[in-house]
């Protein structure tokens, strides 16, 4: 008996500190309970485990756990409860689909929960009982479809049961509307207001809610997404845009809208989640007071979706003309920094063995009793496989020309050379989808124009390559640097930002952020309506605050400027020749400084 009290109380330690790391919280607490699973604050109470229950149900205890602690790392209690109302059913569907949101942003992070939570759900719907209670009945199979349907579309996974029933509910529920409405959240994935947004608009639009919330929810006007019910409005919007901006910069944005949205299937789920938003205003104010007047209107796109394959493939050609010489450059660079990273690992052995290197230092212990038998070891080969460099690339129209050719061919050379060393790297890029402001300016105008309004133009941010896609499958992406339109403002603070946030939730050890721009960050549309230091300040600010940080490594490369006056860490190449001996010394100085820490 006392025997079995001690794997249980392993069992609960072990589990404990699994959920606190998964969690992400030092105040974190995890009770044991008689009663049922809950979530107060920051303590997380469990079902009191048995011996029995481990032994019988010990993925779904896990499972369950793992849930609940994505919950605490991914999910904002006040922001959830502001879209609560007096309709429970809408309660209940929202807390099913928010929590789908949270399981599937956590699977992507964490493999091993992926699999638990699925097996969970497998079971959970294969024990689903048919009631015959109408109304109460008819309001759980409409929360279950939710819950599960969500959670399939949200991660790509097919269950079983009921499963193609509860699809099926869902599809009449929303009729034409289904592709769209999954599409749009798998988008929002990794950002709990938009994602709550979204699920708002489309309750709504299906009538879930009674004519008082939907005309508080009017008065209100916080979100900006119902487009069915401010047709009208949006029609005087634009026929005022038309005669106030530039027409044809604005048709060509919505006109890109459109093919984004248009571009994207069903089969694109895996893909789809590999795109984060924007960082919300709270973490920005942590930067002096720097604030955006609205960022409903940014966008985190992935490259291929800005242009047809034909053409990226055409640019991609004309990109590899130019690589092609530097074949040689590449070889040469990845073999010395190969040589340099590899004579940084510090060679371990493992002990004990019964076959490899004979263990000299243990022989005295088998001359003094030689009923010992031998002992042998063998080296370690210890990889730099946990490592991932992220390239950030300005995408301003400064750098039209020979800059941005220098910065693909940089990126290029980079990505593969990286490659080789077993090293993972990220592409990504910033720029904005107008000239003049965009739709941000269109509604400060629209709004009175009130004073400081803080950054005032629509922001894009790039995924040219993501970390875990292999080179061959994202080097045609980075055509779209040569394409013509494509390079417009840069917001360099908030793009830095955007991608160290990426780079923090990353799994490796090593993280390294090297940023190649041209220079200070310029918007004609934020400077005319704020201090002329307004962006430059917010990028020295988000430096300090990324350089303090001792999890990432930030270096800059400047493309003929000098950028050493914002970057600590910071080099100034005029050719794309430079890059071998830069790369060399930048890399080599990091992994040295890494090793000695």
């Amino acid at each position: 008996m006392l025997e079995n009290d001690v794997i249980i109380d392993q069992f609960k330690k072990s589990l404990s500190a699994t959920i606190k790391s998964i969690g992400k919280s030092e105040t974190l607490e995890v009770n044991f309970v008689h009663d049922v699973p809950s979530i107060e604050g920051d303590i997380i109470n469990l079902i009191e485990p048995n011996l029995q229950s481990i032994r019988k149900n010990l993925n779904y205890i896990r499972a369950e756990a793992d849930s609940m602690a994505l919950e605490i790392r991914l999910h904002t209690k006040e922001i959830h409860q502001g879209y609560l109302g007096n309709n429970n059913l809408v309660n209940e569907i929202f807390n099913a689909v928010e929590q789908s949101r949270i399981e599937a942003q956590g699977s992507n992070i964490f493999k091993g929960i992926k699999l638990n939570i699925l097996n969970k759900h497998k079971l959970d719907i294969q024990n689903t009982k048919n009631n015959n209670s109408k109304n109460k009945e008819d309001n759980e199979e409409i929360i279950n479809a939710f819950r599960y349907v969500s959670y399939s579309e949200l991660t790509g996974e097919i269950l079983g049961g009921k499963f193609t029933s509860y699809k099926k509910l869902i599809q009449n529920k929303l009729g034409l509307r289904y592709n769209d409405f999954f599409k749009k959240l798998r988008k929002n994935i990794t950002n709990q207001k938009n994602f709550a947004d979204l699920l708002q608009t489309f309750f709504d639009n299906l009538g879930y809610y009674d004519q008082n919330n939907k005309q508080d929810d009017i008065d209100n006007d916080n979100n900006g997404e119902d487009k069915d019910l401010k047709d009208d409005q949006s029609k005087n919007q634009d026929s005022k845009i038309d005669t106030e901006h530039d027409l044809e910069a604005f048709s060509a944005d919505r006109q890109q809208e459109s093919s984004i949205d248009d571009s994207q299937d069903m089969g694109d789920e895996a893909n789809e989640n590999e795109l984060e938003y924007f960082p919300k205003i709270e973490s920005l104010d942590n930067l002096e007071n720097y604030k955006f007047y609205t960022n409903k209107f940014d966008e985190v796109v992935k490259a291929e979706e800005l242009c047809d394959l034909k053409e990226l493939d055409r640019l991609r050609l004309s990109l590899d003309q130019q690589v092609f010489t530097f074949k040689p450059l590449i070889a040469k660079i990845a073999n010395q920094l190969q040589r340099k990273l590899l004579a940084q690992q510090n060679r371990q052995w493992e002990f004990n063995l019964e076959e490899g290197h004979l263990d000299t230092s243990r022989l005295a212990r088998i001359i003094a009793n030689p009923s010992h038998k031998l002992s042998f070891k063998k080296e370690k080969n210890i990889e730099f496989k946990d490592t991932i460099v992220t390239l950030l690339i300005d995408n301003s129209g400064s750098m039209r020309g020979r800059p941005i050719t220098v910065a693909a061919l940089c990126s290029d050379i980079l990505a593969k050379t990286l490659e080789r060393c077993l090293i993972k790297t990220e592409i990504l890029g910033f720029t904005t989808k107008a000239w003049k402001g965009g739709k941000s300016r269109e509604q400060w105008i629209n709004d009175n124009k009130p004073s400081k309004p803080g950054r005032l133009n629509d922001l894009r941010h790039i995924i040219y390559k993501s970390g875990d896609a292999p080179w061959r499958r994202s080097k045609k992406n980075l055509g779209l640097l040569l394409r013509e339109g494509i390079l417009k403002e840069n917001v360099d603070g908030e793009a830095l930002l955007w991608a160290y946030n990426r780079l923090r939730t990353r799994q490796e050890k090593r993280k390294v952020l090297i940023v190649i721009s041209d220079g200070a960050p310029v918007d004609d549309s934020t400077l005319s309506v704020n201090p002329g230091n307004y962006l430059e300040k917010n990028l020295k600010d988000t430096i300090i605050y990324i350089e303090n940080k001792i999890d990432i490594d930030l270096v800059a490369i400047g493309i003929g400027h000098d950028v050493s006056r914002y970057y600590s860490k910071a080099v100034t190449i005029m050719d794309v020749d430079q890059l071998g001996e830069v790369l060399l010394n930048e890399l080599s100085n990091i992994f040295v400084t890494k090793k000695n820490n």
